[in-house]
């Protein structure tokens, strides 16, 4: 479920709205602090160790401090970060059987403490995320390697147990949630516990901005890498301000105390577009809002009332009232970019027939209102972020919609930082219903998240979703590397998520970008880590 894309198209801006014009070159507001972004964010990281998190921002940060082996270019295409170029079949990156892959890798690289890059921490990276002690999350692709060979200091090379199309796009790339960047050998290998590591409170990188501090709760700080090996980035510092409520972000972008907000939400879209001297732009992203299902809780496993509750939600409402606008209707499991992604008929508010689907499967219901049957009661908890105003509207929407066909649902907040931690609701599976924004995979192959036994902590399943024909297709999308053949493959294979429900969509999202006008280069791609060329901003 979560997260991106094979065939990769140009995107560009959607649309958007400033109240004043960009300043010339060379001026700037009265306001703006000279080469210094302030960000803001809802929340604290939980872990500055990116393999330990689920969290977007540290996503965000991670892109700022470390490096990757490829990332995606603002037009959507894959390009070398560390490594010079992406492997392909064309360049001879990718053997004919589909199971070696080269990189080479840039040289002169140095890390932020001055030890110079090379092959052997790509090789201790990958042994951390697979080594069972760590509490790595998201292994996919990467458990798939037989082994690594580094025949010198710029040359890796992997070789995998069996063909998988999606590889490339997974193995140290930030093209979805759970990418991961190449971490220091000289740290992890030092360290007794990688799940207490050094990295967590003071990472070491390669990327253009090197950790400063971290008050906890309230400021994080970064400075300028000088030897980044892209070229001496134009900030001189990156400010993370943490501001638990979006209304109070809301307040400090219009005092301009702010030059860019993380993770603006929909649901203040017009406000932001009402502050002189703010801009914001709606910029295309692979990302849905979500109600995720748990299956394995009583009566949720049943595909009738996973399909009534499709029926019985206002998705236009949700679009126009909590979106106000800057979402749009889902129809598909997959992103638009996707292969294989074809526009399937959109789930569409029914309330009507989801009672006749509960009435006919013999889900009847009590004197209060709600449905039973054999002893199950359709009563639900929603989980949600705490402080996340988009998502409480969301949820009272979903409560008021489910009341209305006999499913009672009660709301429960969680801290953003606990949420998605292993013992949090998802992970640890004691939620029922839970809804967040999540960005779609890069590829197509959603086995880890859909898959009978993908189960976390081996896989990311966290719905509890099982079905044998789902997996045989999810396992030949990755048998072959024909796009023609893979698209045919996924167009069922997202069809039969759609129809049973896997987990529902409730709308398309964009990514609402809400910053300063001073703020210069900034550019940002569909995928789950967005700023791919922070070295070339400046204010």
């Amino acid at each position: 479920m979560r997260r991106l894309l094979c065939t990769l198209l140009a995107v560009s801006v959607l649309g958007g709205c400033a109240r004043v014009a960009q300043t010339s070159a060379g001026e700037r507001e009265p306001w703006t602090l000279p080469h210094v972004l302030r960000i803001a964010d809802i929340s604290d990281p939980d872990h500055l160790n990116p393999y330990l998190s689920e969290m977007d921002l540290v996503y965000d940060l991670s892109s700022l401090i470390y490096s990757y082996l490829v990332i995606a270019d603002d037009r959507g295409m894959l390009t070398g970060d560390l490594a010079t170029q992406v492997p392909s079949l064309a360049n001879g990156g990718i053997s004919r059987d589909g199971l070696t892959y080269l990189y080479h890798l840039r040289r002169g690289v140095f890390w932020h403490d001055g030890v110079l890059f090379t092959a052997h921490d790509v090789v201790a990276s990958w042994r951390a995320i697979v080594d069972p002690h760590n509490n790595t999350l998201f292994r996919e692709g990467y458990d798939d390697v037989a082994s690594i060979d580094a025949p010198d200091d710029y040359t890796v090379v992997v070789h995998l147990r069996s063909r998988d199309a999606a590889f490339v796009s997974q193995f140290f790339a930030p093209l979805q949630e759970g990418g991961k960047p190449i971490l220091p050998a000289h740290v992890i290998e030092k360290d007794a516990d990688f799940n207490r590591s050094a990295l967590d409170s003071d990472p070491v990188g390669t990327g253009p901005f090197r950790f400063v501090s971290w008050q906890r709760g309230s400021e994080i700080v970064l400075e300028r890498n000088p030897r980044y090996f892209k070229g001496v980035p134009r900030l001189d510092r990156v400010e993370l301000h943490v501001i638990p409520d979006d209304q109070t972000i809301a307040t400090e972008m219009r005092a301009h105390h702010l030059d860019l907000i993380v993770s603006a939400g929909g649901a203040l879209y017009n406000v932001y577009r009402s502050f002189p001297g703010v801009v914001t732009e709606l910029h295309p992203w692979n990302a849905q809002e979500v109600l995720m299902i748990n299956g394995r809780k009583p009566g949720l496993g049943d595909v009738t009332v996973r399909r009534a509750i499709a029926d019985a939600i206002d998705y236009d409402a949700l679009i126009r009232k909590v979106s106000h606008g800057t979402g749009e209707t889902a129809y598909n499991t997959l992103p638009p970019t996707a292969i294989g992604y074809e526009k399937l008929p959109p789930h569409v508010y029914d309330p009507a027939l989801a009672n006749q689907l509960l009435d006919a499967a013999g889900w009847v219901r009590g004197s209060d209102g709600i449905r039973s049957r054999g002893g199950v009661r359709l009563a639900y908890s929603l989980a949600l972020i705490a402080g996340a105003t988009n998502l409480a509207d969301i949820a009272i929407e979903i409560q008021q919609d489910l009341q209305a066909i006999g499913i009672e649902v009660a709301l429960r907040t969680y801290p953003y930082d606990a949420i998605f931690l292993p013992t949090g609701p998802l992970y640890s599976g004691t939620y029922d219903l839970a809804v967040y924004s999540t960005t779609l995979q890069w590829d197509p192959d959603v086995h880890v998240y859909v898959g009978c036994n993908e189960a976390y902590p081996k896989g990311d399943n966290i719905s509890g979703y099982c079905n044998p024909a789902l997996d045989a297709l999810e396992y030949a999308g990755l048998q072959t590397n024909d796009p023609r053949r893979r698209a045919a493959i996924y167009r069922r294979a997202s069809g039969i998520m759609w129809d049973t429900v896997s987990y529902l969509p409730l709308y398309e999202l964009r990514r609402l970008i809400v910053r300063s006008p001073d703020l210069r280069s900034f550019s940002t791609n569909p995928t789950a880590t967005p700023w791919w060329n922070a070295w070339q901003w400046d204010i």
